[in-house]
């Protein structure tokens, strides 16, 4: 019987609390996908960054346009959103569903940073069934908590879990 590659979404900082279309060092895309690659060849990487890109390229020129218009807004209401910024918005729960779609969510938060669209993409992957790996410092924050399978603290810890999972899928380490 043959089965199907295991399929990783990486959510992660992009915005976090930088305004507008600032976004954060996204190094850390490849270097997880160099880790899940180098121990599961096979695996199908889901990454937002690229997704967004491929979805919406097209049109970013006007979805940044209309994103940064809402900083000018004192009030934003849903039905008054200008096309693109419905575009996007669709694209962002479009993503969360692809983190419950796949086999494993992992979720970069460096330090102590933040990131809503992070923790809706683990929130939306832990309610599918989805296992959650948090890479972060953030042990006690309550929601990197109540949504992750296992939080380790840097990219080593996560590819000792990956190791451990290649051994004995599902289970914690010894």
């Amino acid at each position: 019987m043959t089965t199907r590659p295991r399929s990783y979404f990486l959510a992660g900082v992009m915005q976090g609390a930088r305004p507008g279309a600032e976004l954060a060092d996204q190094s850390y895309r490849d270097a997880l996908r160099e880790i899940i690659l180098a121990h599961r060849p096979d695996a199908v990487v889901h990454d937002p960054h690229d997704l967004m890109r491929d979805w919406i390229g097209a049109h970013e020129q006007a979805v940044r346009q209309a994103h940064a218009a809402l900083a000018d807004s004192p009030e934003v209401h849903r039905a008054a959103h200008d096309p693109a910024v419905t575009l996007l918005i669709d694209t962002f729960h479009r993503l969360t569903r692809v983190a419950a779609d796949s086999d494993v969510c992992v979720a970069w938060l460096p330090g102590h940073e933040p990131s809503m669209g992070t923790a809706a993409e683990m929130l939306t992957a832990h309610r599918a069934g989805t296992t959650v790996v948090a890479v972060t410092a953030m042990r006690q924050n309550l929601a990197v908590l109540a949504c992750s399978d296992v939080i380790v603290p840097d990219l080593a810890a996560f590819e000792r879990w990956l190791k451990e999972e290649d051994r004995d899928p599902g289970q914690a380490p010894a």
